[in-house]
């Protein structure tokens, strides 16, 4: 053993010696010399390339640091790594000191990396400068393999390193220049910890990455690499947190371009044509920073002698022959209000996404319990939501009250009362939505629970009576629409008089109620449950409640719309489950490839065999999940909708 040591360490001093007192010409000669009589090819990438700074130096040093930690470990990998970090990246970054080697697998082809570095002595033998280079060895057979597909492939790998490790810029507007001395963006918001419903934050982040890998089908279809997206809906409903979110998933720099500090045209063109590629350019609250004229609205800028942006100046700017100088570049507005923006400045391909932040819903409060208390779910919750998809608050004033204290239930217990007092306040102003535009409209993007709404009261849930229309009939005393008659002489049978006790004592009321319900019943009955949306089932819930408050007996329709609901929920689980399958199964071939195709070591492929023994476990489980959840979705699919709730 101490033999075996001495070789090592003597081997190691002759090495250094060598490197240290060998004239460079001399090694370079000998190992020129040696090549000679070999099967392996060498490409040396220097520093600099004809004077400049060699491209392809950068790209190695990037494309290798992100490879040394994880293969420091395997066998014959370099023992000394460089390691540092800069006020411009995210994270450390790591190399190879010099001398030192590194074997890459590319296509199944071992390629050698060796780092050097020499200093160079001037005719005074002064030390006045550093040369360094990497040198890439291979066998001669893989010569064309590396120049088409190696070399590219470590560019473009670098490049997306780099971009992903970069520190996020915020950049503002000074004097109609953007300011010298941009600060890093280091808000924590991201689309885990954003409040946003689901479904809505799963379409953006895949519009988002559709995007960010489209290079190719923008070039193809002859259209600049920039995407528009339009935020709007009432104060407080996380337009910035969004912004903030789309640059961290991204990882874009930010231009926050205030109109109202550009005073001509020709400044915001200037001001334009230096936004970096991979930037948002963000222009807040649009309708209200500077009078853009609204042509639609027959809007004039008369009485603005001051503003010199124009609308056609800012069309031009973000879709004309400028938005051609520069890529992958996004640009979002945000407003309050809609319908003051100039219908020209939101058509597709300026603003490809209108992306509506409304107010709070069950979902929304339940994500901004998890993120604020740690909780999923409390005793408090169903109180809670019952409460906010009747009124409207914002996402900001849900989240006020929850950093209010630690304690998750003195927390909720400050919301409820909260959104007590709104309720309060909506039912104290029962005429406040008349006599002008629908307050939900002016304040939010649509209704809760339905798409549209032309209903007065803010309150969306109120019960409107209905008129009966041109051909009604009279079911026992009461007069309903021909086509619902057939549905109320059903429930009268299978439920009784189910108005009975109604606190409303006119038939014609009465009649207005027993409409309301089999309205709901009719839809049921023709629909599918495919057909059907959460907020709609919940829209017909909220009114199935208002006629239990007037004491209609209609818990069994409650209770169907419930079943319904949580069958809904059963199916997008499926979906999910699948989706999951899927990805698992995708991974598992993918190992199964490499298990096939590697060079490994026994060790490595027992535990990728294991591991996807442990897979396939799971899709099991998955598949005896879906096979549950479709045996009790199964009644819902073969069966209609109301069956058992009528006497037909």
């Amino acid at each position: 053993m101490a033999s075996t040591l001495s070789i090592l360490a003597t081997f190691t001093i002759i090495r250094s010696t060598f490197n240290d007192f060998v004239p460079k010409e001399i090694r370079d000669y000998l190992r020129s010399f040696i090549r000679r009589f070999s099967s392996e090819f060498t490409l040396v990438i220097e520093e600099s390339h004809d004077g400049s700074s060699n491209h392809i130096f950068q790209a190695t040093m990037e494309y290798l640091g992100s490879h040394v930690l994880s293969a420091s470990a395997a066998e014959g990998s370099p023992k000394r790594l460089t390691v540092g970090k800069s006020e411009k990246v995210r994270k450390f970054t790591f190399g190879l000191d010099r001398h030192s080697e590194i074997v890459d697998i590319f296509h199944g082809v071992p390629l050698k990396w060796t780092y050097n570095a020499d200093v160079n002595t001037n005719a005074n033998n002064q030390q006045n400068s550093e040369s360094r280079w990497y040198e890439l060895s291979f066998q001669k057979n893989h010569v064309e393999m590396v120049k088409s597909k190696y070399i590219p492939h470590i560019i473009n790998t670098a490049k997306k390193l780099k971009d992903r490790n970069r520190m996020v810029k915020f950049h503002t507007v000074r004097r109609e220049r953007w300011s010298s001395s941009a600060v890093n963006l280091d808000h924590p918001m991201t689309f885990d910890t954003l409040a946003l419903d689901g479904d809505l934050k799963k379409t953006i982040m895949e519009d988002l990455d559709s995007f960010i890998n489209g290079k190719e089908y923008y070039k193809k279809i002859g259209k600049v690499w920039k995407r528009g997206y339009l935020l709007y809906g009432p104060p407080g409903t996380g337009k910035s947190s969004l912004i903030a979110a789309m640059a961290n998933h991204l990882n874009f720099d930010i231009y926050n371009l205030n109109l109202s500090a550009v005073n001509s045209d020709s400044s915001l063109e200037y001001l334009l044509l230096h936004v970096s590629n991979r930037s948002i350019l963000v222009i807040e609250d649009i309708d209200c920073t500077v009078k853009l004229q609204n042509r639609d609205a027959g809007d004039t800028t008369a009485s603005y002698p001051h503003v010199q942006v124009t609308l056609s100046g800012l069309l031009n700017a973000i879709d004309g022959l400028l938005s051609c100088c520069g890529d992958e570049r996004i640009i979002v507005f945000t407003t309050n209000y809609k319908d003051k923006i100039d219908p020209a400045l939101l058509r597709a391909g300026r603003m490809d996404k209108h992306i509506c932040l409304s107010y709070s819903t069950a979902s929304t409060f339940k994500q901004l319990a998890a993120n604020y208390l740690g909780i999923s779910n409390h005793n408090l919750f169903s109180r809670i939501e019952k409460i906010i998809e009747e009124i409207n608050v914002s996402p900001a004033e849900v989240a006020g009250e929850l950093m209010k204290s630690k304690d998750p239930k003195t927390c909720l217990e400050g919301l409820i009362e909260l959104l007590e007092s709104k309720a309060s306040e909506a039912t104290s102003k029962p005429e406040e939505g008349k006599g002008g535009n629908n307050t939900k409209q002016e304040k939010g993007c649509k209704s809760k629970g339905s798409n549209t709404t032309n209903s007065d009261s803010p309150n969306h849930n109120a019960i409107t009576f209905l008129t009966v229309g041109p051909d009604p009939m009279i079911v026992r005393e009461y007069t309903v629409k021909a086509e619902l008659a057939p549905i109320l002489k059903a429930v009268l049978l299978k439920h009784g008089d189910i108005v009975t006790d109604c606190s409303l004592n006119s038939t014609q009321c009465r009649s207005s109620l027993l409409e309301i319900a089999c309205g709901i019943i009719q839809k049921l009955q023709a629909a599918k449950l495919e057909d059907l949306t959460e907020p709609e089932l919940r829209s017909m819930l909220a009114s199935v409640s208002d006629l239990e408050s007037l004491k209609l007996r209609v818990s069994w329709l409650r209770k169907r719309l419930d079943q319904i609901i949580e069958a809904l929920q059963l199916v997008k689980q499926c979906s999910a489950l699948e989706e999951d399958k899927r990805k698992i199964v995708q991974e598992i071939e993918e190992m199964q490839k490499e298990l096939g195709s590697c060079r490994m070591e026994t060790l490595e492929k027992e535990k990728k065999t294991l591991r996807i023994q442990e897979m396939e476990a799971v899709i099991r489980t998955i598949s005896e999940s879906i096979s549950s959840n479709e045996a009790r979705l199964s009644c819902f699919y073969e069966r209609s909708l109301v069956d058992g709730l009528l006497c037909l």
